[in-house]
């Protein structure tokens, strides 16, 4: 009988067999790229909180639709210093199966973030009327902070899928190329404004529904700013 996983095991070596995922794999957690998860995480958690700050304070976000978007900014604090803190000690003592754990959980609360603040802008986009295109900036603001959590889950489905969850082109007779954070980004981006992915072929099937959630928000995201704009 096969034991179970340790969740205290170090992460395994990289080897010249290594696909692209698993390298990027290696990268992410030694050296300086334990630094850029945490900054990552602390980037998204920031976003979500001015923003969210800013739309209580010009009231762009009132009556009903206020309590669960408000509630979950207040609740995701909490949740990034408890989750930063296990991330952190997960990624300097090497523990895989646990750095999982915690990083998943973190980007379910990133992603329930984004799909609050994009039905909080749908309830009120009716309330919202007049005060010329500047008005706008809170449509743009949650259109980027997609953007840039949907990049953070596709890095992270990339690394955690077996052979990884896209299939990177590369020029004939070379091997595929190590993904960089600029890849992902185009992909996210591409997502947002085409509403398909990109020349990266996406194999995973977790990859596919949340690329399809991905282009949902998107189409309500362009909703409300037509709306917003002929409003205005």
């Amino acid at each position: 009988m096969t034991p179970p996983p340790d969740p205290d095991r170090p992460l395994p070596q990289a080897t010249a067999v290594d696909g692209p995922s698993a390298i990027l794999c290696r990268r992410l957690t030694q050296g300086r790229g334990r630094l850029l998860v945490l900054f990552s995480t602390t980037l998204v958690w920031l976003m979500d909180t001015l923003l969210m700050r800013r739309l209580e304070v010009h009231h762009q976000v009132a009556g009903t639709a206020q309590a669960l978007p408000l509630l979950l900014e207040r609740l995701s604090t909490l949740a990034f210093i408890i989750v930063t803190l296990g991330m952190a000690r997960a990624l300097y003592r090497s523990r895989h199966e646990r750095l999982f754990a915690w990083t998943l959980g973190y980007l379910v609360i990133a992603m329930v973030q984004v799909v609050a603040n994009v039905m909080a802008m749908v309830v009120t986009s009716s309330a919202i009327k007049g005060g010329g295109l500047t008005n706008l900036w809170d449509v743009a603001a949650v259109y980027m902070e997609s953007v840039v959590v949907f990049m953070f889950i596709y890095i992270f489905l990339d690394v955690a899928t077996p052979g990884g969850a896209f299939v990177w082109p590369s020029r004939e007779g070379e091997p595929p190329p190590v993904p960089h954070l600029i890849d992902y980004l185009f992909i996210s981006l591409n997502v947002n404004s085409t509403y398909g992915p990109t020349s990266e072929v996406l194999i995973s099937r977790p990859a596919k529904l949340f690329m399809a959630l991905q282009v949902l928000l998107a189409i309500l995201m362009l909703t409300v700013l037509i709306a917003r704009a002929v409003s205005a």
